[in-house]
């Protein structure tokens, strides 16, 4: 593959494999919003964030609302709101946390893990027609290397984070 030699923007460096990787995410996020937009998200009725909070409560269980906020990296009250909608669709179910009882637990209904399973069956038929020259090990390779390359990003940000509520 032959990577751009101009700099995205003019008179900023170029760092041609770092903005190559930059690229291939901002069209592979793209690609995949496509197939959403296009393929799942109308037949399944969840908003793309609705399906992100429900595959947190699948992956991890039980939880508190700012847990998941902090896991997507929005504010607390914003996963309120998600959560109130998916609880009155009877998505997710809450109950007061035994250990301070103004905070709520928010889990996984069956309704809403059989709705997250079908959705990512469909989504998952989707991918691997897409991707039907890529054998096993390729698909693996390449999602471990993407796993890579969000876990250092996702590392960069909460540093950042740190550094700036503590104003250093």
């Amino acid at each position: 593959m032959q990577l751009a030699q101009q700099p995205l923007v003019p008179g900023v460096e170029r760092d041609a494999p770092a903005q190559e990787v930059l690229e291939g995410v901002s069209s592979l996020i793209r690609a995949v919003r496509c197939i959403e937009h296009r393929h799942l998200m109308p037949d399944s009725g969840l908003r793309r964030s609705d399906a992100s909070v429900l595959k947190i409560l699948h992956k991890g269980g039980e939880q508190r609302g700012g847990e998941i906020a902090a896991k997507l990296g929005v504010d607390a009250s914003v996963v309120s709101r998600q959560v109130a909608a998916l609880e009155a669709d009877g998505l997710v179910s809450r109950r007061p946390d035994p250990a301070d009882a103004r905070v709520g637990l928010v889990s996984l209904a069956p309704a809403g893990k059989a709705q997250l399973e079908a959705l990512y069956s469909s989504y998952t038929q989707h991918l691997r027609a897409a991707l039907a020259d890529l054998d096993d090990d390729a698909l693996l390779t390449a999602a471990e290397t993407m796993q890579r390359i969000a876990h250092a990003i996702t590392e960069v940000n909460q540093v950042v984070r740190r550094t700036q509520s503590t104003g250093d």
